[in-house]
């Protein structure tokens, strides 16, 4: 019999939370977006595509857009390796029809693992670029003057919504942040900052933490004020801030072709640690007038 035959597609809910749990611990090989929400945290979010055989779960699919604009491939597994290829396909399928009925939106994927930079690849995504690894050397952190008088102090709750503006003012649409998934970075940071001047809140950075070691997860400046110094003050703040807790290494991902984001923090003293992992997209833009 031919697997699709014997295979039905369903919309996972709460209900489905232990078994999923069980089946993605039993997996060798289990794409998971590098995300503010572990996987089942997207359990209600829509694409969340179980295919099952005989009620056993066989693999798993999430895209769930956030913000609404942009769906990152936030979960895959398959249980039989074998048989990938087949699976994938038929729930990616599945997930761009669900995809198709809402407003526009861009989905991609951060291909962490080989295998599944090949599945990504064998079904048409396209490397757009990379993401890249840098480390702090630990070195002086030489203080320059910024040119405008500003502050910077720890992040407060009630600033999300200022600091979401400045975030998506900062960056292009498939890497902004909603205010959620900001609030979440919050709760979770070790170390949260905003900089600001007499017209309000025109940057920030969210840094999180391990023992012995930091990473800086988040930081943007406003447009207006991206050639004030103001992102390598609250870089060299942080890393004094690590530098306190004795944290031996720090870490910050940026994208390949960000040239100011890479400038600054070499000029900071990160150098390129020789990780890079492959960002794609789907070719076009799903839904809204691209899905009629």
């Amino acid at each position: 019999m031919n697997l699709l035959e014997s295979i039905t597609l369903r919309s996972a809910d709460q209900a489905d939370y232990s078994r999923l749990s069980a089946f993605i611990i039993s997996e060798r090989q289990v794409h998971r977006h590098l995300d503010w929400r572990a996987p089942l945290e997207w359990l209600g979010s829509h694409p969340f595509l179980i295919a099952e055989r005989q009620r056993q779960i066989e693999a798993v699919l999430a895209c769930p857009p956030d913000p609404k604009d942009v769906a990152w491939v936030r979960l895959f597994c398959a249980a039989n390796p074998h048989q990938r290829w087949q699976l994938w396909a038929v729930l990616l399928e599945a997930a761009l029809d669900e995809l198709h009925n809402g407003p526009p939106v861009r989905l991609a994927a951060i291909a962490l693992q080989d295998w599944f930079q090949n599945v990504l690849e064998g079904s048409g995504f396209v490397n757009r670029h990379n993401i890249v690894v840098l480390e702090w050397d630990g070195g002086s952190l030489e203080k320059i003057p910024v040119r405008s008088p500003i502050q910077i102090r720890p992040m407060l709750p009630e600033d999300l919504p200022d600091v979401e503006r400045v975030d998506w003012l900062s960056f292009e649409p498939l890497w902004r942040n909603s205010q959620d998934s900001l609030e979440l970075a919050y709760e979770q940071s070790a170390y949260s900052t905003v900089a600001e001047n007499e017209s309000g809140i025109i940057g920030y950075q969210i840094s999180t933490a391990v023992p012995l070691s930091g990473h800086l997860a988040r930081l943007a400046v406003h447009p207006d004020q991206q050639r004030s110094r103001i992102g390598y003050e609250l870089v060299r703040d942080t890393l004094a801030f690590f530098k306190r807790q004795h944290a031996w290494r720090v870490t910050v991902n940026t994208q390949s072709n960000n040239l100011a984001s890479l400038a600054l923090y070499q000029k900071i003293g990160f150098r390129r640690s020789g990780e890079e992992f492959r960002v794609y997209e789907y070719p076009n833009p799903i839904g809204g007038a691209s899905g009629s």
